[in-house]
């Protein structure tokens, strides 16, 4: 019960305790009043009888009795009137036989009014005649009574109804900003450090409100910090000051954690481009004016386009990399050309690859080779890595595997550091082909996401997952699966996931879906939303492979994910490079505030382990640990 409605509900109980004590008082007084009255008109008409008796004649008999008495009860409210001589023998007599009281029974019963008796001497002269005795009926002083009663307790509660209504109002008045402060408090509670914006009236509700503002404005401040931190770390070790793109290494650790996300990258584009002339164009013009060439170059080359925003960075001297995700070959050399044709003399050396795994080594070598050759002649030379499979009937094989259900999970362990717990499983799939023999993921997955079967395989693995939690006893609390971003912008996907997590809720509380921050990062709204939908379910969302760079980095506070497992390119060789520690530590003071744990991907040395527990990593996964598995039995 809220704090208005108990404040709400005592006041009340008080105010009806007062207003049944008022109501008490006056019937109280009422009944008394009436209990005065009812005696002083037994005696006065007992009185009143004795003296007409008195006056009209020395002895009574029955018949002048009955002519005095008659009409006196039969107008008034009597019980009882009657005459005894001086020997106490009855004269005459009248009562009736039967009352009814106008009054409810439970209204009698709770206020008990008896009908008083008065009683006079009758006498003549100095002779005693009899006396008259007098009884008078209740049942009219009821009548009055219950009516006043009624009429009481319909003003009260008249009035506690008013009383009441404006009491609501004025403790809503009154316990609005404590609203703001609980909304505050649940928001905080929830990892977003907002600010009320309100300030109450109430003294004391503007010192929490105070209190909440400043805890809120520092831990924003860290996080500011350490992320501008972070962010100037990453620049001063992954980009190039003079184009604002990335330098080398920067360039090879984005490409490289791009390149292993087969589920979202199936084909692409490496190209080099070398400004042709830029020691003559320097001698010339001075090198501010190369240097503004390289810039222009450089920010034409990320633009986005109608395949999205590639990778770009500095390579080396006059030459600029780019990397462009999922485009055809006719498209790569047609977005290679048109750079070419531009008022600078381009040469440009590229390497398209498809559904085959793709290592940058290879395709940086085969590239500048390309380049090379392009310098000679100019313009465009692409090399197209030819594969030796039949992708058609591959992709005939992964389809049927996925209707056919020939998938089985394998898991690999994550363990916390230092304590070296088992934290959670991570799960991958494996397809079989129609004769059992295993198809390994880095054939099937570029072509299931080429070809537009993610989504149907993730939702395979997905059911294969629920199920396993159901009937695995000895699984961990926390499971996490792999989703694609093609998968999240599937809106039947999207129903099928729904319709499934509600029908297992109980095992859907247990269940992460880890989204590559790569693909996360340049699909924002997407994930927004999809992480949105997945709040009623109990399913939390997190970010695997992540890079550090402006797009992911901006949504970790947007959406809390559940933890952050950082790309295998950072954790590979954070023991030998300093930068890298640096980078890592300001991104685990960062999410520190947050709440959000660090893990590190792709750990395949012991040694590793103490330096990532130095930096402050919650956990670690890799063949350090263990290899994939399959899951254990029910």
């Amino acid at each position: 019960m809220t704090l208005g409605r108990q404040l709400l509900a005592g006041i009340s109980a008080a105010f009806i305790a007062l207003l049944l004590g008022i109501e008490a008082i006056y019937v109280s007084t009422a009944r008394n009043h009436l209990a005065a009255q009812l005696d002083a008109h037994a005696n006065e008409t007992a009185t009143a009888l004795a003296l007409s008796f008195g006056a009209r004649a020395s002895a009574i008999d029955a018949s002048l009795a009955e002519i005095m008495i008659s009409p006196v009860f039969d107008r008034g409210h009597f019980d009882l009137i009657e005459v005894r001589s001086p020997r106490g023998e009855r004269i005459f007599a009248r009562s009736l036989e039967q009352a009814d009281i106008d009054a409810p029974a439970w209204f009698v019963a709770l206020v008990p009014l008896e009908g008083p008796t008065g009683e006079a001497l009758i006498a003549s002269g100095w002779k005693q005649l009899g006396r008259v005795i007098v009884r008078v009926q209740p049942g009219y002083a009821y009548k009055q009574l219950y009516g006043t009663a009624m009429a009481t307790l319909a003003w009260l509660a008249l009035l506690f109804a008013l009383a009441l209504a404006a009491m609501r109002f004025y403790l809503a008045g009154i316990l609005r900003p404590l609203e703001k402060i609980e909304a505050a408090a649940l928001a905080i509670s929830e990892r977003n450090f907002v600010s009320i914006d309100h300030e109450p009236r109430t003294r004391e509700l503007q010192r929490v409100t105070d209190a909440i503002n400043k805890l809120s404005a520092r831990i924003r401040d860290i996080i500011a910090q350490e992320s501008g931190r972070a962010e100037r770390l990453r620049k001063d070790a992954f980009e190039d000051p003079l184009t604002g793109q990335l330098n080398r290494r920067g360039f090879e650790q984005a490409a490289g954690a791009a390149l292993d996300q087969r589920r979202e990258i199936h084909s692409g584009a490496f190209a080099l481009f070398a400004v042709s002339g830029l020691e003559e164009i320097n001698r010339q013009f001075g090198l501010s004016h190369g240097d503004a060439i390289l810039k222009r170059l450089a920010g034409t080359l990320a633009a986005p386009g109608a395949h999205g925003a590639p990778i770009v960075g500095r390579w080396q001297g006059p030459t600029l990399v780019a990397f462009v995700p999922n485009i055809s070959r006719q498209a790569a050399l047609a977005w290679a050309e048109d750079l070419c044709r531009s008022d600078v003399s381009l040469a440009c050396g590229a390497v398209h690859f498809g559904e085959d795994a793709a290592q940058l080594a290879g395709l940086a070598q085969i590239a500048e080779g390309a380049l090379a050759e392009a310098a000679k002649k100019g313009g465009v030379v692409l090399v197209t890595l030819e594969s030796g499979v039949q992708f058609v009937d591959l992709r005939k094989e992964v389809e049927s595997a996925i209707q056919a259900g020939r998938i089985s999970l394998l898991a690999q362990k994550v363990r916390t550091i230092p304590d070296q717990d088992l934290l959670q499983l991570e799960l991958y799939c494996r397809l079989s082909d129609s004769e059992g023999k295993p198809i390994s993921a880095a054939t099937f997955v570029p072509v299931a996401s080429q070809h537009g079967l993610l989504a149907a395989l993730d939702i395979k693995v997905i059911e294969a997952a629920l199920d396993a939690l159901e009937r695995i006893k000895s699984l961990p609390w926390t499971v996490s699966v792999n989703l694609s971003v093609q998968s999240i912008a599937d809106k039947d996907f999207r129903a099928a996931l729904a319709q499934r997590l509600a029908g297992k809720k109980q095992v859907a509380r247990r269940l992460i879906f880890e989204v590559a921050g790569y693909a996360a990062g340049r699909s924002p709204g997407l994930v927004r939303g999809f992480a949105d939908g997945l709040r009623g379910t109990g399913a939390r969302i997190a970010f695997d492979n992540f890079d550090i760079d402006r797009n992911s980095m901006a949504l970790v506070s947007d959406l809390l994910p559940a933890y952050i497992k950082l790309a295998p390119a950072f954790t590979q060789h954070i023991a030998e490079r300093e930068d890298l520690r640096f980078i890592a530590e300001a991104m685990v003071r960062m999410l520190r505030p947050l709440e959000i744990p660090l893990i590190a991907q792709a750990v395949e040395d012991a040694e590793t382990v103490p330096v990532l527990a130095e930096l402050g990593f919650a956990a670690y996964q890799g063949y350090v640990i263990g290899k994939p598995e399959p899951l254990p039995p029910a």
